[in-house]
């Protein structure tokens, strides 16, 4: 496989689980980081009141989710022999385009009155 193929592959597993993971942390309420900017703090929790500022633990789950799917991907994609075709790199596109709408939209419908 060419090493530029090995890259958009790597590339795409790693922003599909990024963006994946980040919602799934808000969704299942998995304990992350918060920042508090009146207490000048960091805490770690699943929900809190008040005015947590909690992306940053969202972008931390997302981040070791994405790097670690990268990684996955690169040394799968490694070990194979033949380039990939067009219609694999285009679904290795498509589900990475599937992962970030349904990521944003269960932020926007968190959002909704």
């Amino acid at each position: 496989m060419p090493r530029w193929q090995r890259v958009y592959v790597s590339a795409c597993a790693g922003i599909a689980a990024f963006a994946l993971a980040y919602a799934l942390t808000d969704y299942a309420h998995i304990p992350h980081v918060y920042y508090l900017p009146v207490d000048r703090s960091f805490r770690v929790a699943d929900r809190m009141a008040g005015l947590p500022m909690g992306y940053v633990g969202l972008w931390l789950w997302g981040v070791v989710a994405g790097a670690v799917a990268a990684a996955v991907a690169w040394f799968a994609a490694g070990r194979a022999r033949r380039p990939l075709g067009e219609r694999a790199l285009g679904l290795a596109l498509a589900w990475t385009a599937t992962a970030f709408v349904f990521a944003a939209g269960y932020f926007v419908w968190n959002n909704w009155p």
